[in-house]
């Protein structure tokens, strides 16, 4: 089984992501150990970090353009699944439909496995525009009764490789944000953005005050390999409504618009 990660940055490749390289390397650490015997896994990023994705919608198109651009070449490399990493699940319709393989989410798979882990979640973010965002996928998903009022940290893109030389203070940081989210009632904490999630896992921090953190990008992965189990079995994702897929023709001449 191949399955393709697509970043919603440009990783190590772009001169404004200064944590890529970082980031790059504890993905990897950490997926060789979540995958199961026989998964592949491959991180793609995109072609350019756009200004402000992780703030402003105007952002967001271009990030969900370039995202399809990259993830095109998935299917026709003979990846069997696409995971999506990036915190605000870019591409979850258009993604579904220039692509046949089984499409996840990670704050939809993290969501939707807290709920069979706890009664109750909450994300803590990296900065307040991405909780904004959070919670608005949270109704989208018809999850929002189950989310509590979350919190945020007041971190940048320049802040992530900061984390790695001084760990404690932004720990520290993160629990004081997560406290009063567990005292408004979480029983389980989201993490996001994903590097944000990647630190704590590199520190080996899983839970705060009892109350566990729930590894995301895992979520992500495990639930890729179950959809393409799924796929092999004949169980598919629906072909009516919002997901309907495109007439093959129609299809063709989308992926056209991304070469």
């Amino acid at each position: 089984m191949k399955i393709w990660l697509q970043s919603g940055s440009a990783l190590a490749a772009d001169d404004l992501t200064p944590y890529g390289r970082l980031y790059e390397q504890s993905l990897a650490r950490h997926l060789n150990s979540v995958a199961r015997p026989g998964t592949t896994l491959q991180t793609a990023g995109i072609d350019g970090t756009p200004f402000g994705k992780d703030r402003y919608r105007a952002a967001y198109h271009q990030v969900v353009s370039l995202m399809i651009k990259s993830i095109l070449r998935a299917e026709a490399e003979g990846f069997d699944a696409v995971a999506v990493i990036n915190t605000v699940d870019h591409g979850y319709y258009e993604l579904r439909e220039v692509l046949e393989v089984p499409v996840v989410f990670i704050s939809e798979s993290s969501m939707c496995l807290a709920c069979q882990l706890a009664p109750s979640f909450s994300f803590v973010t990296h900065n307040p525009s991405i909780l904004l965002h959070v919670s608005e996928l949270a109704h989208r998903y018809g999850l929002a009764g189950r989310m509590v009022a979350g919190g945020s940290m007041a971190l940048t893109y320049e802040d992530f490789p900061k984390m790695y030389d001084e760990p404690q203070r932004y720990i520290d940081a993160f629990a004081e944000a997560a406290r009063p989210v567990i005292a408004r009632g979480a029983g389980m904490i989201l993490v996001a953005g994903n590097p944000l999630n990647m630190f704590l896992i590199d520190q080996g921090v899983r839970e705060i005050d009892g109350v566990p953190i729930l590894d995301c990008c895992a979520a992500a992965v495990k639930t890729a390999e179950i959809l393409v189990d799924l796929h092999r079995m004949g169980i598919r994702r629906s072909a009516k409504g919002l997901f309907a897929a495109p007439p093959p023709e129609d299809r063709a001449r989308l992926r056209d618009l991304y070469k």
